[in-house]
Protein backbone atom coordinates (compact mmCIF):
# COMPACT_ATOMS: atom_id res chain seq x y z
CA UNK A 1 0.00 0.00 0.00
CA UNK A 2 1.20 3.43 -0.41
CA UNK A 3 1.33 5.32 2.10
CA UNK A 4 2.01 8.93 0.36
CA UNK A 5 -1.95 8.58 -0.28
CA UNK A 6 -2.58 9.59 3.12
CA UNK A 7 -0.81 11.57 5.82
CA UNK A 8 -1.69 10.28 8.94
CA UNK A 9 -0.29 6.91 10.61
CA UNK A 10 -3.16 6.58 13.01
CA UNK A 11 -6.84 7.24 14.61
CA UNK A 12 -7.80 8.85 18.10
CA UNK A 13 -10.87 7.14 19.09
CA UNK A 14 -12.31 9.71 21.85
CA UNK A 15 -15.97 7.93 21.90
CA UNK A 16 -15.80 5.83 24.78
CA UNK A 17 -15.96 7.27 28.12
CA UNK A 18 -13.61 6.02 30.38
CA UNK A 19 -12.48 6.99 33.60
CA UNK A 20 -9.43 8.62 34.56
CA UNK A 21 -8.88 6.74 37.91
CA UNK A 22 -7.09 3.57 37.97
CA UNK A 23 -9.28 1.44 40.39
CA UNK A 24 -12.67 2.84 38.74
CA UNK A 25 -10.36 1.61 34.81
CA UNK A 26 -10.03 -1.56 36.79
CA UNK A 27 -13.58 -1.80 37.48
CA UNK A 28 -15.08 -1.30 34.13
CA UNK A 29 -12.27 -3.48 32.64
CA UNK A 30 -12.97 -6.45 34.59
CA UNK A 31 -17.09 -5.84 33.91
CA UNK A 32 -16.53 -6.00 30.11
CA UNK A 33 -13.99 -8.91 30.51
CA UNK A 34 -16.11 -10.88 32.21
CA UNK A 35 -18.96 -10.35 29.94
CA UNK A 36 -16.48 -11.10 26.95
CA UNK A 37 -15.21 -13.93 28.69
CA UNK A 38 -18.79 -15.18 29.32
CA UNK A 39 -20.18 -14.36 25.35
CA UNK A 40 -17.01 -16.52 24.68
CA UNK A 41 -18.07 -19.59 27.22
CA UNK A 42 -21.26 -19.75 26.18
CA UNK A 43 -21.34 -19.91 22.30
CA UNK A 44 -18.32 -22.42 22.46
CA UNK A 45 -20.75 -24.76 24.83
CA UNK A 46 -23.33 -24.07 22.27
CA UNK A 47 -21.23 -25.45 19.27
CA UNK A 48 -20.40 -28.28 21.50
CA UNK A 49 -23.77 -29.26 22.49
CA UNK A 50 -24.78 -29.46 18.35
CA UNK A 51 -21.13 -30.84 17.43
CA UNK A 52 -21.40 -33.86 19.76
CA UNK A 53 -25.13 -34.06 19.79
CA UNK A 54 -26.01 -36.74 16.56
CA UNK A 55 -30.00 -36.01 16.72
CA UNK A 56 -29.17 -32.22 16.61
CA UNK A 57 -27.25 -32.22 12.74
CA UNK A 58 -29.68 -30.70 11.22
CA UNK A 59 -30.62 -27.07 9.14
CA UNK A 60 -32.24 -25.48 12.16
CA UNK A 61 -29.03 -26.20 14.36
CA UNK A 62 -26.96 -25.65 11.30
CA UNK A 63 -28.21 -21.91 11.75
CA UNK A 64 -27.66 -21.74 15.37
CA UNK A 65 -23.93 -22.54 14.62
CA UNK A 66 -23.63 -19.96 12.12
CA UNK A 67 -25.27 -17.29 14.69
CA UNK A 68 -23.01 -19.28 17.48
CA UNK A 69 -20.10 -18.20 15.47
CA UNK A 70 -20.77 -14.62 14.40
CA UNK A 71 -21.65 -13.81 18.77
CA UNK A 72 -17.90 -15.21 19.06
CA UNK A 73 -16.55 -12.63 16.18
CA UNK A 74 -18.53 -9.52 16.55
CA UNK A 75 -18.18 -8.96 20.21
CA UNK A 76 -14.15 -10.14 19.46
CA UNK A 77 -13.61 -7.07 16.76
CA UNK A 78 -13.98 -4.31 19.41
CA UNK A 79 -14.26 -5.50 22.36
CA UNK A 80 -11.00 -6.00 23.37
CA UNK A 81 -9.83 -2.48 21.84
CA UNK A 82 -12.19 -0.89 24.28
CA UNK A 83 -10.39 -2.66 26.98
CA UNK A 84 -6.90 -2.18 25.99
CA UNK A 85 -8.69 2.03 25.73
CA UNK A 86 -9.75 1.41 29.02
CA UNK A 87 -6.80 -0.18 30.91
CA UNK A 88 -4.28 1.58 29.05
CA UNK A 89 -6.29 5.17 28.86
CA UNK A 90 -4.89 4.40 25.26
CA UNK A 91 -7.13 5.69 22.18
CA UNK A 92 -4.38 5.67 19.83
CA UNK A 93 -5.05 2.49 16.95
CA UNK A 94 -3.22 2.60 14.00
CA UNK A 95 -4.43 3.47 10.75
CA UNK A 96 -4.37 0.04 9.15
CA UNK A 97 -5.93 -2.00 12.47
CA UNK A 98 -8.89 0.77 12.53
CA UNK A 99 -9.73 -0.18 8.74
CA UNK A 100 -9.38 -3.56 9.30
CA UNK A 101 -11.62 -3.28 12.49
CA UNK A 102 -14.33 -1.40 10.71
CA UNK A 103 -14.47 -3.89 7.60
CA UNK A 104 -14.89 -6.84 9.92
CA UNK A 105 -17.72 -5.29 12.05
CA UNK A 106 -19.42 -4.59 9.02
CA UNK A 107 -19.32 -7.72 7.46
CA UNK A 108 -20.51 -9.60 10.59
CA UNK A 109 -23.05 -7.43 10.96
CA UNK A 110 -24.52 -7.92 7.45
CA UNK A 111 -24.13 -11.83 7.80
CA UNK A 112 -25.86 -11.34 11.02
CA UNK A 113 -28.91 -9.77 9.60
CA UNK A 114 -28.91 -11.85 6.27
CA UNK A 115 -28.89 -15.29 8.44
CA UNK A 116 -31.85 -14.03 11.00
CA UNK A 117 -33.87 -13.75 7.87
CA UNK A 118 -32.88 -17.16 6.54
CA UNK A 119 -33.36 -18.52 9.77
CA UNK A 120 -36.95 -17.00 9.49
CA UNK A 121 -37.17 -18.93 5.76
CA UNK A 122 -35.97 -22.09 7.73
CA UNK A 123 -38.75 -21.85 10.22
CA UNK A 124 -41.34 -20.74 7.46
CA UNK A 125 -40.39 -24.39 5.61
CA UNK A 126 -40.72 -26.87 8.86
CA UNK A 127 -44.16 -25.07 9.69
CA UNK A 128 -46.02 -24.36 6.64
CA UNK A 129 -44.72 -26.89 4.38
CA UNK A 130 -43.36 -29.88 6.87
CA UNK A 131 -43.95 -33.14 4.85
CA UNK A 132 -41.80 -31.72 2.17
CA UNK A 133 -39.25 -30.02 4.92
CA UNK A 134 -36.69 -32.95 4.56
CA UNK A 135 -36.61 -32.46 0.74
CA UNK A 136 -36.36 -28.50 0.70
CA UNK A 137 -34.41 -27.66 3.79
CA UNK A 138 -31.52 -30.43 3.73
CA UNK A 139 -28.09 -30.14 5.13
CA UNK A 140 -26.60 -29.10 1.62
CA UNK A 141 -29.73 -26.68 1.07
CA UNK A 142 -28.75 -25.22 4.83
CA UNK A 143 -25.11 -24.65 4.05
CA UNK A 144 -25.89 -23.16 0.30
CA UNK A 145 -28.14 -20.62 2.44
CA UNK A 146 -25.67 -19.94 4.96
CA UNK A 147 -23.20 -18.99 1.62
CA UNK A 148 -25.47 -16.43 0.60
CA UNK A 149 -24.82 -14.89 4.15
CA UNK A 150 -21.24 -15.12 4.55
CA UNK A 151 -20.55 -14.00 0.92
CA UNK A 152 -22.29 -11.28 1.02
CA UNK A 153 -20.78 -10.20 4.33
CA UNK A 154 -17.13 -11.01 3.21
CA UNK A 155 -17.72 -8.91 -0.15
CA UNK A 156 -19.06 -6.11 1.11
CA UNK A 157 -16.46 -5.68 4.22
CA UNK A 158 -13.63 -6.26 1.90
CA UNK A 159 -15.61 -3.19 -0.14
CA UNK A 160 -15.67 -0.97 2.25
CA UNK A 161 -11.85 -1.67 3.53
CA UNK A 162 -10.53 -1.18 0.03
CA UNK A 163 -12.73 1.96 -0.27
CA UNK A 164 -11.43 3.57 2.26
CA UNK A 165 -7.92 2.73 1.79
CA UNK A 166 -8.20 4.54 -1.53
CA UNK A 167 -9.37 8.22 -0.03
CA UNK A 168 -6.83 10.42 1.54
CA UNK A 169 -6.79 11.23 4.81
CA UNK A 170 -4.65 14.18 5.63
CA UNK A 171 -5.88 16.03 8.65
CA UNK A 172 -8.79 15.29 11.55
CA UNK A 173 -8.09 11.68 12.78
CA UNK A 174 -10.71 12.06 16.04
CA UNK A 175 -13.16 9.04 15.60
CA UNK A 176 -15.91 9.98 18.29
CA UNK A 177 -17.37 6.60 18.51
CA UNK A 178 -15.66 3.37 20.70
CA UNK A 179 -14.63 1.64 17.64
CA UNK A 180 -13.27 2.66 14.22
CA UNK A 181 -16.83 3.71 12.68
CA UNK A 182 -16.98 3.49 9.12
CA UNK A 183 -19.30 6.69 8.91
CA UNK A 184 -17.04 8.89 11.51
CA UNK A 185 -14.03 7.18 9.06
CA UNK A 186 -15.01 8.63 5.91
CA UNK A 187 -15.96 11.77 7.27
CA UNK A 188 -12.18 12.69 8.34
CA UNK A 189 -10.98 12.21 4.22
CA UNK A 190 -9.84 15.05 2.72
CA UNK A 191 -12.12 14.43 -0.60
CA UNK A 192 -15.51 14.79 -1.37
CA UNK A 193 -17.13 11.38 -0.01
CA UNK A 194 -20.72 12.22 -0.59
CA UNK A 195 -21.44 9.85 -3.84
CA UNK A 196 -19.48 7.46 -1.31
CA UNK A 197 -21.75 7.91 1.03
CA UNK A 198 -24.88 7.73 -0.66
CA UNK A 199 -23.89 4.35 -1.87
CA UNK A 200 -22.69 3.25 1.77
CA UNK A 201 -26.54 4.31 2.57
CA UNK A 202 -28.00 2.20 -0.25
CA UNK A 203 -26.32 -0.70 0.53
CA UNK A 204 -27.29 -0.24 4.10
CA UNK A 205 -30.60 -0.57 3.30
CA UNK A 206 -31.12 -3.22 1.08
CA UNK A 207 -29.01 -5.57 3.26
CA UNK A 208 -31.88 -4.87 6.04
CA UNK A 209 -34.45 -5.08 2.95
CA UNK A 210 -33.56 -8.21 2.01
CA UNK A 211 -33.45 -9.75 6.27
CA UNK A 212 -36.36 -8.00 6.85
CA UNK A 213 -38.68 -9.12 3.76
CA UNK A 214 -37.66 -12.73 4.33
CA UNK A 215 -38.46 -12.37 8.57
CA UNK A 216 -41.62 -10.78 8.07
CA UNK A 217 -42.96 -12.44 4.72
CA UNK A 218 -42.28 -15.88 6.38
CA UNK A 219 -43.99 -14.88 9.68
CA UNK A 220 -46.49 -13.36 7.97
CA UNK A 221 -47.26 -16.89 6.13
CA UNK A 222 -46.45 -18.60 9.76
CA UNK A 223 -49.43 -17.10 11.55
CA UNK A 224 -51.73 -17.65 8.69
CA UNK A 225 -50.89 -21.20 8.83
CA UNK A 226 -50.42 -21.31 12.92
CA UNK A 227 -54.40 -19.54 12.90
CA UNK A 228 -55.60 -22.45 10.59
CA UNK A 229 -54.79 -25.06 12.95
CA UNK A 230 -57.51 -26.31 15.28
CA UNK A 231 -56.10 -27.97 17.97
CA UNK A 232 -54.56 -25.85 20.28
CA UNK A 233 -51.52 -28.82 20.76
CA UNK A 234 -50.44 -27.62 17.35
CA UNK A 235 -50.85 -24.38 17.62
CA UNK A 236 -48.69 -24.80 20.59
CA UNK A 237 -46.03 -26.65 18.79
CA UNK A 238 -46.37 -24.19 15.83
CA UNK A 239 -45.37 -21.37 17.80
CA UNK A 240 -42.92 -23.16 20.16
CA UNK A 241 -40.89 -23.91 17.08
CA UNK A 242 -40.20 -20.62 16.06
CA UNK A 243 -39.91 -18.93 19.87
CA UNK A 244 -36.59 -18.74 20.21
CA UNK A 245 -36.07 -17.39 16.90
CA UNK A 246 -38.47 -14.83 17.78
CA UNK A 247 -36.89 -13.97 20.84
CA UNK A 248 -33.72 -13.89 19.31
CA UNK A 249 -34.93 -11.25 16.53
CA UNK A 250 -37.15 -8.99 18.99
CA UNK A 251 -33.92 -9.00 21.56
CA UNK A 252 -31.70 -7.82 17.96
CA UNK A 253 -34.93 -4.83 16.87
CA UNK A 254 -35.46 -3.43 20.32
CA UNK A 255 -31.90 -2.52 20.62
CA UNK A 256 -31.12 -2.04 17.47
CA UNK A 257 -34.07 0.23 17.28
CA UNK A 258 -33.02 1.94 20.61
CA UNK A 259 -29.73 2.63 19.56
CA UNK A 260 -31.21 4.74 16.38
CA UNK A 261 -33.95 6.66 18.92
CA UNK A 262 -30.83 7.31 20.87
CA UNK A 263 -29.27 9.32 17.90
CA UNK A 264 -32.13 11.01 17.15
CA UNK A 265 -32.39 12.64 20.06
CA UNK A 266 -30.37 16.32 19.98
CA UNK A 267 -30.37 17.12 23.65
CA UNK A 268 -28.32 13.24 23.66
CA UNK A 269 -24.53 13.48 24.99
CA UNK A 270 -21.31 11.74 22.64
CA UNK A 271 -20.89 9.31 25.73
CA UNK A 272 -24.68 8.42 26.06
CA UNK A 273 -24.52 7.60 22.13
CA UNK A 274 -21.66 6.12 22.20
CA UNK A 275 -22.20 3.61 25.37
CA UNK A 276 -26.21 3.11 23.59
CA UNK A 277 -23.80 2.04 20.44
CA UNK A 278 -22.09 -0.27 22.72
CA UNK A 279 -24.59 -2.23 23.61
CA UNK A 280 -26.10 -4.55 20.59
CA UNK A 281 -22.63 -5.45 19.98
CA UNK A 282 -22.53 -6.89 23.45
CA UNK A 283 -25.84 -7.98 24.91
CA UNK A 284 -27.25 -9.88 21.57
CA UNK A 285 -24.15 -12.47 21.72
CA UNK A 286 -24.47 -12.64 25.69
CA UNK A 287 -28.31 -13.40 25.89
CA UNK A 288 -28.84 -15.76 22.69
CA UNK A 289 -27.15 -18.79 23.73
CA UNK A 290 -29.35 -18.75 27.04
CA UNK A 291 -32.46 -18.04 24.83
CA UNK A 292 -31.79 -21.33 22.55
CA UNK A 293 -30.92 -23.11 25.30
CA UNK A 294 -34.08 -22.41 27.32
CA UNK A 295 -36.57 -22.20 24.54
CA UNK A 296 -34.66 -25.25 22.07
CA UNK A 297 -35.79 -28.69 23.77
CA UNK A 298 -32.82 -30.13 21.92
CA UNK A 299 -30.48 -28.24 23.08
CA UNK A 300 -31.58 -28.16 26.48
CA UNK A 301 -31.11 -32.39 26.16
CA UNK A 302 -27.79 -32.30 24.62
CA UNK A 303 -26.77 -29.60 27.52
CA UNK A 304 -27.62 -32.07 30.12
CA UNK A 305 -25.72 -35.25 28.25
CA UNK A 306 -23.11 -32.89 28.42
CA UNK A 307 -23.34 -31.60 31.78
CA UNK A 308 -23.21 -35.36 32.64
CA UNK A 309 -20.05 -36.24 30.96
Amino acid sequence: MNHSDFQISHFIIVGFPAPEDMPSRIILFTFFLLIYVLTLLENSILLLIIRQDAHLHSPMYLFICNLAVLDMCLPSVTVPQVMHQILRNDKFIDFLSCIIQMGSFICFNVIEGLLLGVMAYDRYQAICKPLHYPLVMNNMQAVRLAAFCWVPGIITGFGHLWAVLTLPFCGPNKIFNYYCEHMEIIKLSCTDVSAYSIITVAAVVIVMFVSICLILLSYIKILIAAIKVTSSEGLQKAFSTCASHLIVISLFLVIQGGLLVSKQMKDTSINVSVLAGFIPNIIPPLMNPIIYCLKTSGIRTGLIKLLKQ
